[in-house]
């Protein structure tokens, strides 16, 4: 299970590095370089290949490419880009950078080659596309699940579906634990630069890296906002829930309540916290449900392996689309919202702000932009299934060709 969803600006396949350590940086003077040329055209043909076929050769990649991201990941990422996009048609460009062309519209494709002519660097960034607004949305509606929308337009709403219908957003909820914060900071209770140490208690499973921190390590109210919202950080979102308390999430929270945390939300759905699952569900108020929060509590940290696989969408974070834009717009002026852009690509925005989430059957993208023309706008999507796991990378690049429509608004 992948709870909290982090979504990067572009579609990513590599061994970890920024793309731009790896790339050869240009030479001082237009010296010829027949190594670098010859690799260049290599690596050309390399992406010709991959995209006219539909499939990658594993004998293109290094070894240290393909210990992270197996070929199939690379062949799936290419079928999802002609679904989007339609027929291949080719491509242009040079040393390692380059547009690809298909029938519905463009991408650009960085790539990277070792001193082995092997692939260890893979980069696309969002597709561009000819796919209007409508399309786009179209797409969205025959999602498989129930489907849920909202575009804004500072108070006025330019199209809705499902909007008022709370479903599982998964990670999205840190949006309310970020607008309880930023209450508490404008008040003056709290400052940005308050520092509270770490506690063994917050620390939980993945997404993010401070449950691999020291035990008592100082850290700033701005640091773990940040790490909630820029990696989707489990351990950052549940300390700063237990920080500002349940009183000032309670306006915030919506009709969850108890405020679940994501420490409590792995053990009730895991294996061992069976017990404990049914009892949650079939608690009838509030006050019983925190009764059962208060035993989970109790119980170790569960482990990755026993955690369920199927959808249980009933222990989750449940907001409307509505809500999330309305929690972004009290959040979205601050610095670290605009640190993970999500599917937006920065450069047709002046402004964009994110915050998404994921779950087994579970996908919420939630973006707050200011097009060049001035216009500021919130979109987000929810998409659920019951008894299966979503097709987030779909789901993805659907919404990501919305975006890009809006971005003429």
């Amino acid at each position: 299970m992948r709870l909290l969803f982090f979504v990067v600006a572009l579609v990513f396949v590599s061994t970890g590095r920024a793309f731009a350590s790896v790339a050869p940086s240009a030479p001082a003077s237009p010296t010829p370089n027949p190594a670098a040329s010859a690799a260049a055209d290599l690596a050309k043909a390399r992406i010709d290949a991959m995209l006219t076929s539909g499939h990658a050769d594993p004998a293109w990649f290094s070894a240290a490419f393909l210990a992270q991201v197996p070929v199939a990941s690379v062949d799936t990422l290419i079928a999802q880009l002609a679904a989007a996009l339609g027929a291949y048609k080719g491509i242009d460009g040079e040393n390692g950078d380059y547009t690809v062309r298909y029938e519905k519209g463009t991408d650009e494709v960085l790539i990277h080659l070792d001193a082995d002519n092997k692939i260890d660097a893979f980069l696309f960034k969002p597709p561009k596309t000819t796919t209007s607004l409508d399309d786009a949305l179209n797409k969205l509606r025959t999602s498989k699940g129930t489907v849920s929308y909202v575009i804004s337009e500072g108070a006025a709403e330019t199209a809705a579906l499902n909007a008022s219908d709370a479903l599982a957003v998964g990670s999205a909820f840190k949006l309310a634990v970020l607008s309880a914060l930023r209450d508490e900071i404008s008040t003056g209770r709290r400052h940005w630069t308050d520092v509270v140490p770490l506690r063994s208690s917050w620390k939980t499973l993945p997404s993010g890296v401070i449950r691999t921190w020291p035990d008592g390590l100082p850290m700033t109210l701005a640091t773990y906002a940040a790490q909630m919202i820029s990696i989707s950080d489990n351990t950052a979102a549940d300390a700063l829930a237990s920080i500002v308390g349940p009183t000032a999430l309670r306006k915030h929270a919506g009709r969850n309540a108890p405020f679940l945390t994501t420490r409590e939300m792995f053990t009730l759905k895991s294996t061992e916290g069976a017990s404990l699952r049914a009892a949650f569900l079939a608690a009838g108020t509030p006050n019983e449900r925190s009764a059962v929060l208060r035993r989970v509590d109790a119980l170790p940290l569960p482990s990755l392996t026993t955690l369920l696989s199927q959808p249980v969408l009933s222990i989750e974070w449940h907001f409307t689309v509505r809500e999330l834009c309305s929690l972004m717009a009290r959040v979205a002026d601050l610095p670290l919202m605009t640190i993970n852009p999500g599917v937006a690509n920065p450069a047709d925005f002046r402004r964009v702000a994110y915050k998404g989430g994921s779950d087994t059957g579970v996908i919420n993208l939630t973006t707050h932009v200011t097009t060049k023309r001035g216009t500021t706008l919130c979109f987000s999507a929810t998409l659920n299934n019951a008894t299966a796991a979503v097709d987030e990378s779909a789901f993805e690049l659907v919404y990501a060709a919305a975006l890009g429509a809006l971005a003429n608004r």
